[in-house]
């Protein structure tokens, strides 16, 4: 059926009772939207009428089920949308005011509120959400929301606003995506309506209290809901997100109702309405609850003039006093709030709301309210810290001790009642809590300042007292592993600990501590003598006391083993106390009964404990064990006091037990660490001879050194076994005692010290032993020791063992194993190569400038062998032998060939052959694979570089039959490998010398090789469609060597095809691997440079040259975008390659060929000639290899080109302006300025002070981010002028002072907390590539002294001709000396700057410099300058330095 054909008809359908207006009919939607298309159907007010209607329907029928209600039906969004965005764009040219015209009417007279809250709140209540009706809805209120929004009230804002409140909610949803985010974000429907609140509410001042009572009542909820998901990482922080928590703050927090008021019902009004919400969901509040009092704070002081007005009876600092007490009762409702939630969530808000109190320092000391509600959670966090030991409140502990370290840093008082308590807390915190390390730091802090670290030293002695440790469960053994872990015991603790006494403790308490930690350690010990005997008389072993009558007092049932445990921890602070104690600041009668005093805490405990114990049977109990080893660490800690005057020793009848019972079966491993310890230092002190001790220490090792399964963590507490003591001792040894081992040791003992050492298969791994130490990571920290290779006597034993080791190997014949294909198969070969390969790990790690060279020379022939005989356990020892052991020989053989240099008799024939059919492993292992074949081909470019050298002499039998061997490879299609060797065969001839330095008989060789390659080549490289050739690395590679063979051979052949341009155009639209661009670009370009020397014609050797740099400069663009992308670290490293391949190949070149490439080069160098800034560095940089690689004979083309970039560098500002291009010009001109130095010219010299001075001048403009090697490249550039150019320099000296001046002025950095004029006002003083907050180091200071140190130096200029005969070393000392004091005034300004400060470490590391400046300056011009250029705090610092320059002068005497 047909619409409606006229107005009359379309406004009567839409107007009628029913829908459709004809039964069988369209709908009335429809209707609506075909007569909208209908551009022919002519209606007074079209989209007036259809609007009117749209609204009208959505807001008569808002109330009906989803299936029937319009607001579901994405038609009548559509369509209102259409028409919004259209109306009357085509009839008037100001749509917006058109549309206004008739739009503010209809609005009036049919509201939006209802529909929009109707609508938001449907979404809400859904299932889903339909984006697509969603973005229709946003769009249609983005125009009417504006024009609707001046007639609500206050009261419709805020329902809008808690409807939007509800959509924001289920938009972001726990799998929240883009999606909803971008329509929240892009469209801002929800942000109109949430401004318009936040608008209205601001201009709503008698109404403020009832929106506050609202929204508590009926949006609290929904919006700390939004706030906690949109602010607590749920979702990306929105703008959207930030207004909705805005407007909340603004509602709850408003000036209104923070004024005070009698019955302050406004505050009882918000804690009510949380506590509800709190009900409901923890969560949703405590989430929140710290940004809410943040922001709460924040409001209270922006409006503290009006919330706490000054009145005339009102004291000064009044306010500020009330706005903390305001806060902190805020801060206690906080408070009461978490005290329901859930544990962890509870902690985490306490920590927080902590936070906002530390940091807007909100407690004010004459509040007690607030420090009582701060001590209770202070006692709160010590009471959650009662079973700190157990892992499953990890979480509480972890945020307890936050909590503590806040009020500690808040105020020490609020912790100083409980600081008894907290220390047994603390010891049982597991170590995986850094805060409480924080914590215990803090304390100690405090306790330093009020000299009151004696108090605290005994708190933590008594925090390991039996009373505490029992309530650890898991027994005396438990408790002590969990405190020996805990914070107290720890190394950090410790040394902190030690820091605080010798630092803060004073003279006058010194003696009171010793007497103090005297009278803990005897009581702790006393107490142990006391349990044991009453075990003892229980057991019948001892005296039986008479039993007492009295029994109304409760038997101690302890276990001696606690005891002990508390025995052994004392001690251990105890031993830190009295090594840490400061003797130097007392007087010397003070200090000599502070030694008295030690040596009787020494003799008391120590003595009594050490001959107690190992001089009975006793120490064969855990117990008796543990306080041995209490005693022993309290012996070695004592008696290796820097300041003890007193002997104190042990005497022989314990030493003598000590080393009977070391080995004993059944001590504890820790006992037997500490026993070894004091043994080798007794030995020290020539109280014990070295030779019984140390045959039982490698007798133990050799009994228990354990297995690569084995770790150790480092703690002695942790030691559970004699392998892990083993490896404790052995690691004490290596780390301690090796020297004095190497001092006392027989030859037998190095013997048997360095077979242990030989035994441990370095190449063994450990599966998720994670930082634990193993044998093999003490070994290899042993040998990568310097120290360990410079004592002899170990060094000779352990090369002669693993000679030894080796010499095996000297049973096969190498020439026999190459010979013969077939060997052993049995598992007795297996466990010799993996002894020959542990070997070898063993001497890679050795530094070759130790091994002799006749050793080095039998273990290269013996290590040949062994990579025979490991490649063919390889294939059938399965997972015993892996590909990294013939890897490890390889490299052995590949650095000692390196390091020996000559191999002409040591490598035969056949074991290069060998190599080159057995160059990879063809392992699983892809990198080990490519690593080995790497490896290889280094050793085999080695031997055929050797045997080019031998033919260049004449001896050309084995290089002519290796050509032969080759050229059949080619022909028989035979392996890559060998393909790849007779490459590299070629590099070495055509890198040694010219074709007619060979005999004959090697050039006719080379020709067949040449030939062959030839054929092989073209058969593999098709002479037509190149696009469509293969990309083969190892053919095109050959075809580039073809080239350079060719060209060395000076051979005539007929056409062969030119593949260059296409394989250049297919790299650069390769869609492929990115990677292997950057393998093929280095041989595409050696092929385009073949290419470019066989042309024929002048006209087609430069057409192929431009095309050569245009590859060069788009290859090195795609390398380097890949790079950047894929390894950022490796930038540069396929550029590089690209650029060797290059500059190889310029020293070819011919003089014509090498100045035309030049001018192409210059061609692209101004910045208007085309090329992107990008691509002009690249040709600086280009530019730069080019001359360093420049043939003979090119000297005056160089020198013409250097002098033409320079000036055009100097011309150009942008070239000392634009990062990249400034640092390939530094670049260019420092490498210019060392290799070259002789093609400067007098000419030069102005683009090259002019564009030095550009570098270092004053900028308005500066980088974000500081760019120190601009300020290197300068002090490059100078350096190398000043030593080899000096003759140049003496014309421009007050050049050079100028300079000198900017980088001394360079060093100044912002004194903090400038405002941005006065920064302004000194960083337009400073070059662009200086940042404001990245001040130059003290590396650019050490730089730059070092540049002032050569203008003292001795030097002689470089350059060529009879005047190089003549001249002699000079310096320029005396013709600086007349500008030197500018350089000295500049130093003098910058430090004495208001504005700026130069730092101790720079002004140190200049201090060489300036010593060099005043040495030339003279007490004269010294006079001068003070007089004449400095002001009176110049003279103060130039007097200062003057007075440093005096000390350290030489003045000839002694």
């Amino acid at each position: 059926m047909l619409g409606p054909q006229n107005a009359q008809d379309f406004i009567r359908a839409l107007k009628a009772a029913s829908d459709p207006p004809h039964v069988g009919g369209p709908l009335k939607i429809d209707i609506a939207r075909e007569a909208w298309e209908n551009t022919h159907l002519y209606v007074p007010n079209k989209a007036e009428a259809i609007v009117e209607w749209l609204l009208t329907r959505l807001l008569k029928d808002k109330s009906r089920d989803r299936q029937s209600n319009p607001l579901c039906d994405t038609r009548y969004w559509d369509l209102l949308a259409r028409v919004l965005r259209s109306s009357g764009a085509d009839k008037y040219g100001d749509h917006g005011r058109a549309l206004r015209a008739w739009l503010v009417p209809l609005l009036n007279r049919v509201p939006i509120a209802p529909i929009v809250l109707s609508y938001l709140e449907v979404n809400a209540t859904g299932d889903d959400v339909d984006l697509a009706q969603y973005k229709l809805f946003a769009q249609c209120i983005a125009i009417l929301w504006p024009l609707a929004v001046p007639k609500f009230s206050p009261e419709t804002l805020l329902e809008c606003f808690g409807a939007a409140l509800h959509s924001a909610v289920a938009l972001g949803g726990p799998e929240v995506s883009d999606d909803h985010l971008q329509v929240l974000d892009d469209h801002r429907a929800l942000s109109l309506i949430v401004s318009s609140y936040r608008a209205s509410l601001s201009n709503s001042a008698s109404k403020r209290k009832q929106i506050y009572t609202l929204f508590l009542q009926k949006h609290l909820e929904s919006w700390l809901q939004a706030t906690t998901r949109y602010s607590e990482g749920e979702a990306v922080h929105s703008p959207l997100a930030s207004d909705i928590y805005d407007a909340g703050i603004e509602t709850i927090f408003g000036l209104d109702i923070l004024k005070p008021s009698a019955d302050q019902k406004h505050e009882s009004a918000l804690a009510d309405a949380l506590e509800r919400t709190l009900k409901v969901s923890p969560e949703i509040v405590l989430r929140p609850l710290p940004r809410l009092f943040a922001s709460y704070v924040h409001t209270l002081k922006r409006h503290k003039g009006a919330l706490f007005g000054q009145g005339s009876s009102q004291a000064p600092g009044q306010t500020a006093d009330q706005l903390q007490v305001a806060a902190m009762a805020f801060y206690a409702a906080c408070c009461a709030l978490t005290q329901a939630g859930a544990d962890d969530l509870s902690w985490s808000c306490r920590v927080a709301l902590l936070g906002v109190v530390e940091r807007e320092h909100l407690v004010n000391p004459k509040d007690d309210n607030a420090k009582a509600r701060l001590r209770r959670d202070g006692d709160m966090a010590v009471e959650a810290l009662t079973a700190a030991w157990d892992e499953q409140h990890l979480s509480r502990t972890t945020n307890a001790v936050k909590v503590l370290a806040s009020l500690t840093r808040i105020d020490y008082d609020l912790m100083s009642v409980s600081s008894a308590v907290v220390f047994p807390r603390l010891a049982t915190v597991p170590s995986s809590v850094s805060s409480a390390l924080e914590f215990l730091n803090l304390l100690l802090e405090y306790d330093s300042k009020s000299r009151s670290l004696p108090t605290s030293i005994m708190h933590i002695s008594d925090a390991f007292s039996v009373q505490h440790l029992q309530r650890i469960p898991g027994g005396p053994k438990g408790a002590y592993k969990v405190v020996a872990s805990g914070p107290l015991t720890s190394l950090p603790f410790h040394d902190e600990l030690s820091r605080a006494v010798h630092s803060f403790l004073t003279p006058g308490q010194v003696l009171e501590t010793i007497a103090d930690v005297k009278r803990t350690l005897e009581a702790s010990y006393e107490s142990f003598l006391e349990r044991e005997a009453r075990l003892s008389a229980d057991r019948g072993e001892g005296p039986r006391k008479k039993r007492k009558k009295d029994t109304s007092l409760s038997e101690d049932r302890t276990e001696p083993e606690y005891y002990a445990v508390s025995f052994v921890l004392v001690a251990r602070t105890v031993v830190v106390v009295l090594r840490s104690l400061p003797l130097h600041t007392l007087t010397e009668e003070t200090r000599v009964e502070a030694q008295r005093a030690i040596g009787e805490v020494y003799s008391a405990v120590a003595t009594r404990a050490l001959e107690k114990s190992l001089q009975s049977n006793k120490k064969q109990s855990w117990h008796w064990q543990a306080v041995i080893t209490g005693a022993l660490r309290l012996h070695y800690g004592l008696v290796r006091m820097p300041e003890m005057q007193q002997q104190l020793h042990l005497n022989q009848a314990v030493l003598s037990s000590m080393l009977s019972s070391v080995t004993t079966p059944g001590f504890i491993p820790e006992l037997a660490v500490e026993m070894f310890r004091t043994l080798l230092h007794q030995c020290s002190i020539a109280t014990l001879q070295p030779t019984d001790v140390l045959d039982t220490f490698i007798g133990y090792l050799e009994s228990h050194i354990p297995s690569q399964k084995t770790t150790w963590t480092g703690k002695a507490h942790s030691l559970s076994s004699d392998a892990e003591a083993a490896l404790a001792s052995l690691h004490l040894l290596a780390d301690r005692w090796l020297p004095y081992f190497d001092m006392w040791s027989t030859p037998e003992h190095r013997k048997r010290f360095v077979r242990i050492l030989t035994n441990v298969r370095l190449d063994d791994t450990v599966s998720g032993s994670g930082s634990g130490l193993t044998v093999s990571v003490v070994i290899s920290r042993l040998l990568h020791d310097a120290h360990f290779w410079e004592l002899l006597g170990i060094r000779d034993a352990f090369l002669a063992q693993l000679n030894e080791q080796a010499a095996s190997l000297d049973q096969h014949e190498l020439s026999a194993l190459l010979s013969n294909s077939k060997a052993t198969d049995s598992s007795r070969a297996a466990g010799d190569v993996l002894r020959y390969a542990s070997v070898y790990h063993v001497l890679l790690l050795a530094p070759p400038e130790y091994l002799p060279r006749p050793l080095q020379v039998d273990l290269l022939k013996r290590g040949f062998v062994a990579d025979v005989l490991t490649f063919r356990a390889l294939s059938r020892a399965g997972a015993k032998i892996s590909p990294r052991h013939l890897l490890v020989i390889r490299e052995f053989l590949r650095r000692t060939i390196s390091f020996l240099g000559n191999v002409d008799n040591v490598v035969t024939k056949e074991f290069l052959d060998y190599l080159v059919e057995h160059a990879t492993a063809n392992c699983e292992d892809g990198a080990t694979d490519e690593d080995l074949s790497t490896v290889t081909m280094e050793l085999i470019n080695m031997y055929q570089g050797t045997l080019v050298r031998s033919a260049k002499r004449g001896s050309a039998e084995l290089v002519t039959a290796l050509l032969d061997r080759y050229g059949r490879h080619y022909t028989t299609e035979g392996p890559s490998t060998s393909r790849r060797a007779a490459l590299l065969l070629v590099d070495s001839f055509v890198r040694e010398a010219s074709s007619t330095d060979f005999p004959e008989e090697v050039v006719h060789a080379l020709g067949g090789l040449y030939k062959q390659m030839l054929a092989y080549s073209i058969k593999h490289l098709p002479t037509s469609a190149i696009p469509e050739v293969t990309l083969d690395l190892d053919v095109l590679n050959t075809w580039a060597h073809v080239q350079t063979l060719r060209r060395w051979l000076k051979a005539e052949d007929a056409d062969v095809p030119s593949l260059g341009k296409g394989l250049v155009r297919r790299l650069l639209t390769w869609t492929g691997d990115q990677h292997r661009v950057g393998a093929f670009a280095p041989v595409v370009l050696s092929i385009l440079l073949g290419e470019v020397q066989t042309a024929t014609g002048p006209a087609e050797r430069e057409e192929r040259l431009q095309y050569l740099v245009v590859a060069y400069l788009s290859l090195g663009r795609v390398c380097g975008q890949h790079q950047a992308h894929t390894d950022p670290d490796t930038f540069s490293t396929e550029v590089s390659h690209l650029e060797s391949r290059m500059g190889t190949a310029c020293r070819a070149f011919s003089a014509e060929d090498f100045g035309l490439l030049l001018e192409l080069i210059y061609e692209g160098l101004p910045l208007r000639s085309g090329l992107s800034t990008q691509d002009i560095a690249s040709l600086i940089r280009f530019s730069a290899v080019v001359l360093h690689h420049a043939p003979e004979g090119t000297s005056r083309i160089c020198q013409s080109f250097t002098t033409r970039c320079l000036n055009l560098f100097a011309d150009e500002e942008r070239f000392s302006t634009h990062s990249d291009l400034r640092k390939e010009v530094v670049d260019f001109i420092v490498r210019q300025c060392n290799d070259r130095p002789a093609s400067l010219r007098t000419a030069d010299l102005s683009s090259l002070w002019s564009l030095v001075r550009s570098l270092v001048a004053s900028s308005s403009v500066h980088e974000p981010s500081t760019d120190a090697a601009v300020f290197q490249g300068v002090v490059n550039i100078l350096s190398a002028l000043v030593r080899l150019r000096r003759d140049l320099v003496l014309n421009t000296l007050p050049h050079l002072g100028f300079v000198l001046r900017q980088l001394v002025f360079c060093l100044r950095n912002l004194r903090p907390q400038l405002g941005g004029k006065q920064s302004r006002l000194v960083m337009d003083t400073l070059p662009r590539w200086i940042a404001p907050s990245q001040p130059l180091s003290s590396q650019e200071s050490r730089a730059l002294a070092r540049l002032l140190t050569t203008l003292t130096t001795k030097t002689m200029v470089r350059v060529h001709g009879a005047a190089a005969e003549t001249q002699k070393p000079e310096s320029l000392v005396r013709p600086f000396s007349k500008h030197a004091a500018y350089v000295l005034t500049a130093y003098v300004e910058a430090v004495n700057d208001p504005l700026c400060f130069v730092s101790a470490g720079v002004r140190k590391e200049l201090q060489p410099g300036l010593f060099a400046l005043c040495d030339m300056l003279g007490e004269h011009n010294r006079d001068a300058m003070m007089v004449s250029a400095l002001d009176t705090g110049g003279k103060a610092t130039m007097k200062v330095l003057w007075k440093e320059y005096e000390k350290q002068r030489y003045v000839g005497k002694g």
